[in-house]
């Protein structure tokens, strides 16, 4: 994690990552998602809460607004103009460029700057790890939403998306595993949670926290 403090934005996006995912959002896995202390997050989550970004509920824990909902799409579309743009366009490649670089930037470029990049890039629909850009003003709507972990049978996909989280981009980057590329998914073990998975003429095992960020498509 950087050393910034998480600020309100990093909670939000994180809330909403976990809502994705998750039944019920706790306090206790906001802590462990942003690495910081329970009670920090017990402070911001009532200022979140004062200022309209989230609500609580009996049964998911908390849910974001609308004005929440308008709010992540924003973050999302400015983090992957951005990423798109060191990839495409200024050639970044490592993980560790993009993702450091990505991280400063976003929290700096104004409104206008997002706006002129998305223009000059020629309004790109989908990041470099296959995250949709939403269009300015619009709520995000992942075109890819389909994970490994969903997935039933034994077969072959096309890796579609991966989760924009940077343990588990070094894990791809390590396995040469990318965007794009065709996954045989030859059998899943239940009782190990692991898929058996046939890449680029490799074999390779991954546990189901890994098959929960990776978003396929069916061939």
């Amino acid at each position: 994690k950087d050393n910034m403090t998480p600020n309100k934005e990093d909670y939000l996006k994180c809330i909403y990552e976990i809502g994705t995912h998750t039944q019920k959002i706790t306090n206790k896995e906001i802590a462990a998602q942003m690495q910081v202390s329970p009670p920090a997050v017990t402070e911001m989550i009532k200022k979140m809460i004062a200022e309209k970004l989230i609500i609580k509920d009996k049964i998911k824990g908390y849910l974001l607004t609308r004005l929440g909902l308008h709010l992540v799409s924003e973050l999302y579309r400015k983090h992957r103009l951005i990423e798109y743009f060191l990839v495409h366009n200024l050639q970044y490649t490592t993980t560790d460029q993009i993702h450091e670089e990505a991280e400063v930037l976003e929290h700096t470029v104004s409104e206008l700057f997002v706006e002129r990049l998305e223009k000059m890039l020629g309004y790109p629909e989908t990041c470099p790890h296959g995250g949709t850009i939403p269009a300015k003003g619009e709520l995000l709507v992942e075109k890819y939403q389909l994970t490994l972990d969903q997935v039933e049978n034994a077969g072959t996909y096309r890796l579609a998306r991966v989760h924009d989280e940077f343990e588990l981009l070094k894990y791809l980057e390590k396995h040469n595993l990318h965007l794009g590329d065709t996954l045989i998914l030859e059998q899943y073990d239940p009782y190990a949670q692991l898929y058996a998975l046939k890449v680029n003429g490799k074999e390779l095992q991954v546990n189901s926290v890994i098959a929960q960020q990776l978003y396929v498509e069916k061939i």
